[in-house]
């Protein structure tokens, strides 16, 4: 590449009036978007979702938190990831983990598996071991994403305790052949060199009217600007992410339509950006690639009577990932060590559901669900070489664990709505699930003590639990719908790694439960002077109960998990958008999220643990207060569509701890704004765009990893260099 050359607290007062002003003149970002084209809000297009797993309804028509950003939206703020669309979600933020290894946070729940992604009917697993988290979709030729806050555990399942993000593609079409290709070439700034990228799809009807095919192909190399000093590397986090999906759907019958999906993603990244406060290198002589291969398979069959749908979906989530890290403070002075740890992960998904639309006030979705997840994990630790930073072929292993992993789910679920009157409708559904886990672990090298070997399989049963659901709305007029929602989420329990002890000396736990969130809100949405203004909002207030805590063994070198502890979470969520018939083409968005995430008891190991938590102190890496905002003017140059776009979001500030004051360790990160912008010009079939990323060139921190080490500086990863860039493409 560089061939192209380089050219929970309260919020204060403050805080609380600008979302009262803000609140009154601007809405939510991303629920609808401009037809190509239109420049009146007259002419608006609002996007239609499916979350509710009932068929399609306008974001505004639907009774739940959603929030959705259509393709339009996507190409206008040049979204590449996640990271680039999360600022205009509110409630929604992603702590970075490093290239395509992202931990998605909704309302402050942003531990392992607390937010569930969906690709179409594939759920996306987020987790490989303790390192490797969420992999970042491609967004090319996606028709929309659907963001829906607060606990989805009645119709989503495990892991949507948070919430539940949707990828939704363009889908084959039948009637005519498309396609269309797309390059990017971008300069960056702080030395980080340039980024290229190539996307591609067609679309090929087979039988017309009956069957298509539609493939999508994309490519992003980007150079790296992390410097290792000590070894004499130069920009070393390179990334390469490559891949695509393959799409069929035939139309078996007016009736029913049987769809297929392949979803290939393979990132390389060269190491990873871990950096020190004072600039863009860090110490040391380790190299910590990356790697992230993932293929996913989908069959989904629709059958529709008079009476309603009936889906039946199956699903196979195949990853490979490689993670590697610094641990030379366990090896002799003098030298240094790297953990590798990787493993495959399969995941076998099934749903089978009936979705009614009955002639009558009631109304119901019912189905079944079953889950098979199978992960084998391998850590191994070995000195690396001190000229490359890598481990040497045939190297010695210092360190050396291998863990098989079996999980199954098995559930039924269905909800129930009736309506009342013409405007009043209640919702009651529920969940009932039940979850084993199995594992066993091989320890055949340790620098603690003697290897444990073979351990005896360890089986755990969760028993069989049910999360629930009770919703009532109200639609006062064609623009004013009110809710009242209760809502559960849940994550999967397991077994702990055997042959360890606490810090007391006992025997860990042999396993640990699922643990729950419970959710009460009220929310709204809106839409006046003949819709120019939509002001939608949720007020919340969540019980996390029997939390999961992962606690350090008696080594302080692995980790096991138990249940323990109570938090409360609360806040409001606005969302604003206002499109004004006086300012043609004009379009302001705005979002905004006020919250409070804090302990209701002590921390397990409190006694024990000065860094534990207390009640009454906020949760590590949440913030009171973020918000985001967009401006959009849309008009014609030359006879040639043209729009430009400026938009902002505000990162709260967070901490890496319980408390700032009692810790000595503690980290204070974020409290910055980062700025984009975009102009594009639409002819015909065509579209070019120029785009600037993090115009002021910011460099804050989005994660923070303190050093114990005495000497050693603290390990942070930031956010990206400012980013100039072309956009070309041409549609067929």
């Amino acid at each position: 590449m560089r061939k192209f050359k380089r050219s929970f607290a309260y919020c204060s007062r403050a805080k609380v009036s600008l979302i009262a002003i803000s609140s009154v003149a601007l809405l939510a970002s991303g629920e609808a978007v401009f037809a190509a084209g239109d420049k009146g809000a007259a002419d608006f297009e609002e996007i239609t979702v499916t979350a509710s797993k009932r068929g399609a309804a306008t974001v505004q028509d639907t009774p739940y938190n959603i929030s959705a950003i259509g393709a339009d939206t996507l190409s206008q703020i040049n979204a590449v990831g996640m990271d680039d669309f999360a600022h205009q979600i509110a409630g929604l933020n992603v702590l970075d983990s490093g290239p395509s290894n992202k931990t998605i946070q909704i309302r402050g729940l942003s531990g392992a598996a607390q937010v569930s992604v969906y690709l179409d009917e594939v759920p996306f697993l987020s987790s490989i071991g303790a390192n490797v988290q969420q992999t970042d979709v491609a967004l090319y030729d996606m028709e929309r994403v659907e963001v829906l806050r607060g606990p989805q555990g009645t119709l989503y399942g495990a892991g949507s305790q948070g919430g539940t993000i949707r990828y939704i593609t363009n889908k084959p079409d039948s009637s005519a052949f498309a396609a269309s290709v797309e390059g990017d070439i971008a300069t960056r700034s702080r030395d980080a060199g340039e980024a290229l990228s190539l996307n591609a799809m067609v679309n090929v009807p087979v039988i017309a009217d009956k069957l298509a095919i539609r493939a999508v192909g994309f490519y992003r190399d980007v150079d790296g600007y992390v410097d290792l000093p000590e070894l004499g590397a130069e920009n070393t986090n390179t990334l390469e992410t490559k891949g695509g999906r393959v799409q069929v759907a035939f139309d078996m019958s007016d009736s029913t339509k049987l769809s297929g999906m392949i979803y290939h993603h393979k990132t390389e990244a060269g190491d990873s950006g871990n950096v020190t406060e004072a600039g863009d290198s860090r110490l040391g002589t380790i190299k910590e690639p990356f790697f992230d291969d993932l293929t996913m398979y989908n069959v989904t069959l629709d059958h529709t009577i008079d009476a309603g749908v009936f889906t039946v979906t199956g699903s196979l989530f195949d990853r490979e990932a490689l993670y590697v890290f610094d641990v030379s403070q366990f090896v002799p002075p003098g030298q240094s060590a790297s953990i590798n740890q990787k493993g495959p992960e399969k995941n076998y998904s099934t749903e089978a559901r009936f979705a009614s639309s009955f002639d009558s006030p009631l109304q119901l979705i019912a189905g079944v669900f079953y889950e098979k997840h199978k992960r084998g994990s391998l850590s191994q630790g070995f000195i690396t070489d001190p000229e490359t930073g890598l481990v040497p072929e045939n190297a010695s292993k210092f360190f050396d664990t291998r863990t098989d992993v079996e999980n199954t789910n098995k559930a039924i679920f269905g909800e129930v709505s009736y309506q009342v009157s013409d405007r009043f409708n209640i919702v009651a559904g529920g969940r009932l699930f039940e979850m084993t886990s199995w594992s066993q672990t091989n320890e055949l090298a340790t620098p603690f003590g003697v290897p444990g070997g073979l351990a005896d399989p360890l089986s755990y049963k969760s028993g069989t639990k049910f999360a629930g659901k009770f919703q009532a709305f109200y639609e006062w007029s064609d623009d004013v719908l009110t809710y009242l929602t209760f809502s559960q989420g849940f994550r999967r329990g397991g077994p702990n790694r055997p042959s360890l002890q606490t810090a007391s000396g006992a025997d860990v736990p042999v396993g640990y439960d699922p643990d729950f969130v419970d959710n009460y809100e009220f929310g709204w949405k809106t839409q006046f002077m003949d819709k120019q203004l939509t002001f939608n909002g949720a007020v919340y207030y969540m019980q996390f109960k029997d939390i999961q805590t992962s606690l350090l063994d008696s080594n302080q070198a692995f980790e096991y998990v138990t249940n323990s502890g109570k938090a409360k979470l609360y806040g409001i969520e606005l969302e604003t958008v206002l499109r004004p018939d006086a300012l043609e083409g004009f379009s302001a968005s705005l979002n905004l999220s006020l919250a409070d995430q804090t302990l209701a008891e002590d921390a397990v190991d409190a006694a024990t643990n000065p860094e534990a938590g207390r009640k009454g102190e906020r949760l590590p890496d949440t913030s009171p207060f973020s918000a985001g905002a967009v401006f959009e003017q849309r008009f014609e140059v030359g006879g040639y569509q043209a729009s430009a776009n400026m938009n902002f979001s505000y990162t709260g500030k967070a901490n890496t701890t319980f408390s700032a004051e009692r810790v000595a360790s503690d980290r204070e990160w974020g409290g910055f704004v980062l700025a984009n912008a975009q102009f594009g010009l639409r002819g015909d079939n065509w579209h070019a765009s120029i785009y600037a990323k993090n115009i002021f060139d910011k460099r804050e921190a989005v994660d923070w990893v303190v050093e114990t080490r005495p000497g050693i500086p603290d390990r942070i990863l930031t956010t990206q260099p400012r980013t100039i860039g072309l956009t070309l493409g041409y549609d067929f």
